[in-house]
């Protein structure tokens, strides 16, 4: 199957209960490819949680003009 790029939004925590940051983007076929690149790019910080969201997910509040 020929699936389609797309961008995937990755959020991290230091400790538990500590705000969620946004550390970057990753763009991939796949939730599977996504949380490897994400892992691979982003965890140079030793993140206690990380997860990845598909963009399209995403709910806008405000959004860009």
């Amino acid at each position: 199957m020929n699936r389609r790029e797309e961008y995937y939004e990755v959020f991290a925590r230091h400790e538990a209960g500590d705000p969620l940051h946004h550390v970057g983007t990753v763009k991939a076929r796949s939730v599977s490819d996504a949380k490897v690149f994400a892992y691979t790019l982003y965890d140079e910080l030793k993140w206690r949680d990380m997860f990845v969201v598909a963009r399209r997910e995403l709910i806008w509040i405000i959004a860009p003009a």
